[in-house]
């Protein structure tokens, strides 16, 4: 359940009220994870975690048809489908269609089969949103959707994860934004670019499924607000199939701007600006 008590959003965990503007701890009977099972990812995510210096942990995300019996149901409703990425960061668990309810475009762009009623709550946003010239109805049409079979989406912080994700998907800044990129070769004018988007920032999650590419989103006004971003901050999805490799260029990328950091910091300060 989620409460609103003096502007303060409270979310109510196994009947204890937890302030979702402290760190978030998921109780073993709102969350499980069977032990074993746990350390599929663990060492590259914490190698990850290190060559970024990340403040928020990297989370993984599987669309599955069954839910193993290890991983239970969301125990609190949400206001959007991205909301399912912060509480990610402290347990794992799973979400079906009925739980994306109140996140229209969440819906969609998760691939969920929208009821009627949901569909005509999802045409009421487009048409406020084009009112107000946000985005326009043809652009809707062109969102990525995930096309993979799937019940519901197993959500959990990447070394926690049970099972193999699909997409890892992590809150970071630019400069650690950088480093990714240096490390996919993304920003060598040798190449083309890196790509980013914007809204709906959910829509990164099946591009990078169907595009099998990095994808990067700066953050939509409603992921800011439901994941509370610093103006800083964007979200990254990687696919889980080049994540093991990401982590190892990480390394090596890291390492040479660490080396390269004195360089830069003695060269400004043989200058008086």
């Amino acid at each position: 359940m989620i409460l609103f008590v003096n502007d303060t959003v409270w979310l109510l965990f196994c009947g204890k009220m937890v302030n979702k503007r402290k760190p978030l701890l998921i109780c073993g009977d709102c969350v499980t994870v069977r032990e074993g099972n746990s350390t599929l990812y663990q060492d590259l995510a914490q190698r990850f975690i290190e060559y970024l210096q990340l403040q928020h942990v990297p989370v993984g995300l599987t669309f599955v048809e069954s839910v193993p019996e290890s991983v239970q149901h969301i125990a609190t409703r949400v206001p959007s489908a991205c909301t399912f990425w912060r509480l990610a960061e402290h347990g794992v668990f799973y979400a079906n269609v009925q739980d994306q309810q109140e996140c229209p475009i969440g819906m969609l762009t998760m691939g969920f089969t929208m009821p009627a009623a949901a569909q005509e709550r999802a045409q009421t946003l487009v048409q406020i949103m084009a009112s107000v010239q946000y985005f326009s109805p043809s652009e809707v049409a062109a969102l990525p959707i995930v096309k993979k079979a799937h019940e519901s989406i197993i959500y959990g912080r990447l070394d926690q994860l049970p099972i193999e994700a699909d997409v890892v998907l992590c809150i970071l800044n630019t400069q650690q934004a950088m480093l990714v990129a240096e490390a996919l070769g993304q920003v060598n004018w040798l190449q083309g670019g890196q790509r980013a988007f914007g809204r709906p920032t959910c829509g990164i999650i099946p591009r990078t499924m169907l595009t099998d590419e990095t994808s990067l989103s700066f953050g939509c006004i409603g992921a800011r607000t439901y994941l509370e971003l610093s103006p800083a901050e964007a979200v990254l999805t990687i696919s889980a199939q080049k994540f093991a490799e990401l982590v190892e260029r990480l390394q090596t990328i890291a390492s040479a701007n660490a080396a390269l950091a004195p360089f830069h910091q003695q060269q400004k300060a043989q200058f008086a600006v």
